[in-house]
């Protein structure tokens, strides 16, 4: 712009920048340029950091990966020596896989740095000796299979070697950690001196802008002011001027603004509107227009932050105010989308020339990267702490190991060809301080003479390189120690150059590698055993080459599969496999090749022996080298095929037995099991049964193959096997398994029944066949039937054989249990039939009971009353004694079948004429059968024929056959009487002409308990065990006895058959009628003793024997029994057996043990109810002379103590 004249002299005032203004700008400048300095290098040193902590927690997490691989090792040997398991030996073998790897990775992030390399060689030497003593256990379990493979273990040496490999591992980490926390805290240190420098320049900055702008604001307002004064006349040019000038700071001030990193804005009062805006503070808000808007308006973010109340403070007090780390959630592409950053802010008061703040200046500097860094620092903060006391600690162990490790330094100056070394060195050659003479040929002379050359060579080359990687030497070498002794050494050194890149020393280290040395001998020599051992072992074991090319077997492979190394190396040893497994094992041994993962795999492989296909599991393992680049595969085929086929035995044995305890459908089972023997068993499974008649049935034929369903439906239709030389028919024969080898064509004829069945039989293809019988408690149920075919290969051994036998058991097993559970559930039938029959029973027996209960009680207390008038006495009492012969027939025919049950019925056996037993039975029936009107007739031919048999018995049973026909039979009519001979027996037939009997009531007529009329509507009486004792007499007679009926109203017949014992010629006379029985008048006089807790039972014996004279003394107990027997010296006792406190065999043994005189041998009678036969027996063993059982007819009493009164002595 052209200056302006004006129209009067004036003074013209200079057009440069105040002094102020200049220094604001320049102080900008450089704060702005040391911001960025500041932040740069912050931003390196921050990188180093990182990338130094993310290598330590490398080192520290390979470390621990290594400790945790040695002891995946040890578990796998510890759980194979315990289990003998090979699967346990997985775990083993995967981490000495992964172990090499592991080892060359802590190489190289350890590569630089001398202390932890030390320590991971001596690592190293641990983890190969301890993976040698697992080898070694593993080997030896393998090949004794004893205790002594457990050894090493019990002896510790396996712990020791992991307690030291432990501690080195934890140096090495606790090393690696403190360098952590060193790094960690140098992160730390580096954050917070570029978070102070960063907020030390701002503030300058700031202080600096802001006097800035109030310099210029104040410089506008003075020239306004002295050219209003001055110049009137110029007025409008000078305002002009002052404008343009104006214009002119205000642009020079927003390019400042404009250049500033961080984000300035001016506000102004009083509604904190916005007057300057920089682009920094326009691209944080994403370019939205914040020009003309209040504070709220256009920064609505800075609500969150507490921001807009520091606003207000600032322009209520005019006091600075700073806010650092303030987190926003800015739009910064103005897409709708809020980015998270950290800011510090300033807010700096502009105040006019009152001293009132008429605007807010706004500076703000992003410190999200500082923050964030700051963030991660913190949250490694723990790692760094620990880090660091780890590094201290690995620092101070590091100085303790150096001191007294087995490493010596040397110096070799190149100029004056003088060498120097450390005592260690000195103390490997066995020579003593001082004595070493520095020169190059006295150090050559302790070198070994075949290595002197190398070392010398080697060491002169290295003098001369001058490159960096060449310069550094590595030899290893024989030296001569001063006793004679030779060791072997290792040197490592390098060149080291002047100023000027000239070389002027060798300098370096030497250890002792004797021990090394030796290792590597013994594992060169262990590698030759290992071939050795691989070459005798009977398991197969290959190798290959890298791409998987097969170029090594043991002798082992071609012995099983026959083939040769020309044929099996390559691919070829593929076609010893079975063609099934093939694609899958092709597929996974490529894959393995491709990827360097372990090899598995199961197939079956073909026994050039026999052609028989067995299962192998098949596993291998890469070898690498020292760049985990893999050279070779290894690895071995073992025999599975015994376990294998165990698994799929015990499955299916599991499946079948489920099964078979499924179903007690026969048929249906025995199909299942036979569809899942095929193909774990057999080929072809057939199953034949026996039935009760000894004919057998073909149940099912089964196949592996779907596609020859048809066939086995064919074979289906012929018949089993009729000829007994056919193995199924040998096994059930002989009871035992059959097996057949080799199936031939004279076994195929045996097994048809026609050309057709042979044409079926051949389609089969069976190459062997093994029968098994299927046995259970002793019986043949049938037989399971497992062949083989030429396709499958398959052979059976014995164990093959053993697993079938297990099937057929199981199976015959399984039969007989459903044969038994069959049978359980009839006999639980007749169980509860015979159980509703026996409460029938009882209801019967109470009611039978109960009848002439009543008709007895009833007239004898008419009796005792003395109401019944004399005329009806004599019917009162035949009613009493007929109920009373009722109750005790009653009782006898229970008895009677309580006998029979129990097997303990006695007969007293003798030659009978049957006409005498069976007129006595008429006898006795005739009075019941006269009172009803009906007649009895009898048909008896001549008494010329002899049963044997017990008279009494016999009557018992003619009598009841006819008491049943009077009872059945309607009053006016008659019941028949047959006695005839049959050639050899005698025949007794009573018919009579009542109801009859139904048709279907006949078969169970003579059972116990059963009546043809049930429940309260029965006509008849008894209890139903009449015709059973019939039955039973008869029987224990040697005959028999059957029942017809012609329906309805047609009466019934009972038949009687018994076998004569003598021909008609040698029958023997009828004997002559007894002797007449003694009189009851021996009774009088004697003195008898009655002993019963029952009083009516005492009073009514006391007046029977006193009618017949005898004096009768009573005791209701054995105590008093006793008493009275030595005081009354009794002629007879009778005694009760069942009595409170002492019974009645307590009582006898107690007599019997007095002396005679004193009454002991007394003739004594047991008078009791127990009337079973062991209780006779009992009675007598005791002491007792007779048993009588109650009730007791008063004849048969009275007859009884008559008998023994003749019987006893002095009688």
């Amino acid at each position: 712009m052209d200056p302006i004249t004006p129209s009067t002299p004036s003074p013209r005032r200079s057009r440069r920048l105040p002094l102020p203004v200049i220094a604001g700008l320049l102080a900008a400048t450089l704060t702005v340029l040391l911001i960025a300095a500041l932040f740069l290098r912050s931003t390196r040193q921050l990188a180093g950091s990182s990338g130094r902590v993310t290598h330590t927690l490398d080192v520290i997490n390979e470390a621990e990966l290594l400790l945790s691989l040695m002891k995946d090792a040890e578990t796998g040997q510890r759980g194979y020596l315990l289990t003998r398991e090979r699967h346990f030996l997985a775990p083993y073998e995967e981490a000495r896989g992964r172990i090499q790897p592991s080892l060359e990775r802590l190489r190289a992030l350890t590569a630089y740095e001398p202390p932890q390399r030390r320590r991971l060689e001596a690592m190293e030497a641990l983890i190969q000796r301890k993976l040698a003593l697992i080898e070694r256990t593993v080997r030896l379990e393998q090949e004794t299979q004893s205790a002594a493979a457990l050894e090493p273990v019990r002896s510790g040496e396996g712990k020791q070697l992991m307690d030291a490999l432990r501690v080195l591992e934890r140096e090495l980490r606790e090393e690696a950690e403190g360098r952590l926390q060193r790094e960690n805290a140098r992160l730390a240190e580096v954050s917070r001196s570029a978070d102070f420098l960063v907020l030390s320049g701002s503030g300058f900055l700031l202080a600096f802008i802001g006097l800035t702008a109030a310099s210029l604001v104040r410089d506008v307002r003075s020239r306004e002011r002295e050219e209003a004064e001055r110049e009137a006349v110029l007025e409008r040019e000078q305002a002009e001027q002052v404008r343009a000038e104006a214009e002119r700071q205000r642009a020079r001030f927003q390019a400042i603004f404009s250049q500033v990193p961080a984000a300035v804005g001016v506000y102004r009062a009083p509604d904190q509107r916005c007057e300057l805006a920089n682009p920094v503070l326009q691209r944080l808000h994403g370019g939205r227009t914040l020009l003309g808007r209040t504070a709220r308006e256009a920064h609505p973010e800075y609500a969150s932050a507490g921001l807009f109340e520091a606003f207000d403070e600032v322009f209520r007090t005019g006091q600075p105010h700073s806010a650092t780390g303030r987190r926003l959630m800015l739009d910064r592409d103005n897409n709708g989308q809020r980015v998270e950053g950290y800011f510090n802010f300033t807010y700096q008061p502009l105040l006019d020339a009152r001293g009132q703040v008429e605007a807010v200046l706004l500076f703000a500097v992003e410190v999200t990267e500082q923050v964030r860094a700051r963030q991660a620092a913190e949250e490694s903060l723990s790692y760094r702490q620990r880090a660091e006391a780890a590094l201290r600690e690995s620092e101070a162990h590091l100085r303790r190991t150096l001191k007294a490790a087995e490493v010596g330094a040397w110096e070799f100056d190149l100029d004056s060809q003088r060498m120097m070394w450390t005592p260690n060195v000195g103390a490997m050659f066995g020579m003593a301080p001082g004595t070493f003479m520095g020169t190059t040929e006295a150090a050559l002379a302790l070198i070994h003479p075949e290595d002197r050359e190398r070392v010398s060579r080697t060491l002169g080359q290295t003098a001369r390189d001058r490159s960096e990687s060449e310069s550094e030497h590595r030899l290893e070498y024989r030296i001569l120690r001063v006793d004679g002794g030779v060791r072997w050494q290792e040197s490592r050194g390098r060149v080291l150059f002047d100023e000027r890149g000239r070389p002027t020393k060798l300098a370096g280290v030497v250890m002792d590698i004797t021990s090394r040395k030796h290792a590597e001998q013994q594992q060169r020599e262990s590698e030759a055993r290992f071939r050795l051992l691989a070459e005798a072992l009977p398991q197969l074991i290959w190798g290959t080459r890298a791409n998987g090319y097969t170029e090594y077997f043991n002798p082992s492979w071609f012995e099983y599969t026959g083939q040769t190394q020309e044929l099996a190396q390559g691919d070829g040893w593929f076609q010893a496999v079975h063609p099934e497994d093939l694609g899958q094992t092709r597929t996974v041994w490529r894959r393995a090749v491709a990827t360097g993962e372990p090899y598995s795999v199961e197939y079956r492989l073909r026994r050039a022996s026999d052609g028989a296909y067995r299962w192998f599991i098949a596993r291998g393992l890469p070898l690498r080298d020292g760049a985990g680049r893999i050279t070779h595969w290894f690895g071995t085929c073992t025999d599975i095929d015994d376990q294998k086929r165990g698994a799929e035995t015990l499955r299916f044995l599991s499946e079948a037995s489920a099964a078979l305890a499924a179903s007690l459908d026969q048929a249906a089972t025995l199909k299942q099991v036979a569809r899942l023997a095929v193909p774990v068993l057999a080929d072809w499974c057939m199953v034949d049964l026996m039935g009760e008649d000894g004919r057998v049935e073909r149940v099912e034929v089964a196949h592996a193959d779907p596609t020859l369903a048809e066939l086995a439906d064919r074979l289906r239709h012929f018949p089993p096997v009729q000829n007994p030389e056919h193995p199924s028919a040998r096994a059930m024969r002989l009871e035992q398994t059959i097996h057949v080898a080799e199936m031939n064509g004279a076994i195929e004829e045996q097994s048809a029944q026609n050309a057709e069945h042979l044409r079926v039989i051949q389609e089969m293809k069976c190459r062997s066949l093994t029968s098994v019988p299927l046995m259970a408690r002793g019986r043949t149920l049938g037989v399971l039937m497992f062949a083989t075919t030429e396709s499958s290969g398959r052979r059976y051994g014995q164990e093959d054989v053993l697993r079938m036998e297990e099937v057929a058991r199981r199976v015959a097993m399984a039969l007989d249990n459903a044969r038994l559970f069959t049978l359980a559930q009839e006999e639980r039938q007749r169980a509860e039939e015979a159980n509703r029959l026996k409460d029938d029973f009882l209801a019967t027996v109470s009611h039978e009971l109960r009848t002439p209960l009543t008709a007895i009680i009833g007239w004898v207390k008419m009796l005792r009353t003395g109401r019944l008038p004399p005329e009806k006495h004599a019917r009162a009492l035949e009613t009493v004694d007929r109920n009373t012969q009722a109750q005790a027939q009653l009782i006898e025919d229970l008895l009677d079948v309580s006998r029979i049950i129990s097997g303990k019925l006695r007969m007293e056996t003798q030659p009978v004429h049957l006409v005498d037993v069976v007129q006595a039975a008429m006898e006795s029936v005739r009075p019941a059968a006269e009172a009803r009107g009906i007649r009895l007739q009898a048909e008896l031919e001549p008494d010329e024929d002899l049963v044997m048999g017990d008279s009494g018995r016999l009557q018992q049973v003619v009598w009841n056959l006819l008491s049943n026909a009077v009872k059945f039979s309607p009053g006016d009519s008659r019941v028949q009487v047959r006695l005839r001979r049959l050639e050899s027996s005698v025949e007794v037939t009573v018919a009579d002409e009542g109801p009859g009997v139904p048709a279907d009531f006949l078969p169970h007529i003579f059972e116990r308990f059963r009546q043809l009329e049930g429940g309260t509507t029965r006509r008849h009486g008894g209890l139903g065990l009449g015709l059973a004792i019939v039955r039973h007499l008869v029987e224990m007679h040697g005959g028999t006895v059957h029942a017809a009926s012609e329906g309805p109203g047609r009466g019934a017949t009972f038949t009687v058959r018994l076998p004569l014992v003598l021909p008609r010629q040698e029958q023997p006379a009828r004997p002559a009628p007894p002797a007449a029985a003694p009189t009851h008048a021996v009774l009088a006089r004697r003195r008898i003793l009655v002993v019963d807790d029952e009083e009516d039972n005492r009073e009514v014996l006391k007046v029977m024997l006193e009618e017949y004279g005898a004096h009768v003394v009573t005791a209701a107990s054995a105590s008093e029994a006793l008493r009275a027997v030595r005081e009354e010296r009794p002629d007879l006792l009778v005694s009760d057996i069942g009595m409170p406190g002492e019974d009645g065999y307590r009582l006898i043994s107690q007599v019997r043990a007095l002396p005679s005189e004193e009454g002991g041998g007394v003739p004594a009678v047991a008078l009791t109810a127990y009337a079973r036969v062991e209780d006779r027996t009992r009675a007598l063993t005791a002491g007792f002379n007779m048993h009588v059982a109650k009730p007791v007819e008063p004849a048969e009493l009275l007859s009884v103590l008559s008998n023994l009164v003749v019987l006893s002595p002095g009688s």
